[in-house]
């Protein structure tokens, strides 16, 4: 077994402490802290990190800022409770309940079924993702809104349901 220092064990704790949700890392074993039910994520929910493997968002959230996983790089799945009224994840990807709008693709997944109901696309779904990938789910999206007489639509974050976004250059909460 692998033994890793203080300070990356401490940085996880505090990740997992932080996001609310369920984020399973890198290290050997899994960890899930259960803490108070979120119902917004944002780009705050999550530090960027390379430590993140998966996530899975439970009922309780509503929200979902266009931004949240932008820098998750090897984020591999992302799974969705089946009693969450807003959001489903269907072959490790994100999307709104009824499966029109992808919103994540995960960044280090190099394959996955995208449904035919899917037509729309977030300004940040691919953020990240493979070049080769990114083209492949593009097309797969253009073809089913072709199939479906519509325009393939990008969703500029600023028109998203789910914009909220911290500013960049503030800090991050309990840093200091």
């Amino acid at each position: 077994m692998r033994v890793f220092s203080g300070y990356k064990k401490r940085i996880l704790i505090f990740l997992m402490l932080f996001t609310g949700i369920s984020v399973f890392s890198a290290f050997p074993t899994m960890a899930e802290i259960n803490t108070p039910p979120l119902t917004k994520l944002d780009s705050h929910s999550m530090r960027p990190n390379n430590v993140v493997m998966g996530i899975h968002i439970g009922e309780t959230v509503t929200e979902i800022a266009a931004d949240t996983f932008r820098n998750q790089i090897n984020l591999q799945y992302i799974e969705v409770s089946n009693d969450n009224p807003y959001f489903t994840s269907f072959s490790y990807c994100l999307y709104d309940k009824d499966m029109t709008t992808l919103i994540c693709f995960p960044q280090a997944m190099m394959k996955a079924e995208i449904p035919s109901s899917v037509t729309r696309i977030n300004q940040y779904a691919l953020y990240g993702v493979d070049v080769y990938v990114k083209e492949k789910v593009k097309e797969a999206i253009r073809k089913n809104a072709e199939a479906k007489g519509v325009e393939m639509e990008y969703i500029n974050p600023t028109v998203f349901p789910y914009d909220y976004q911290w500013p960049y250059t503030c800090e991050y909460p309990l840093t200091n």
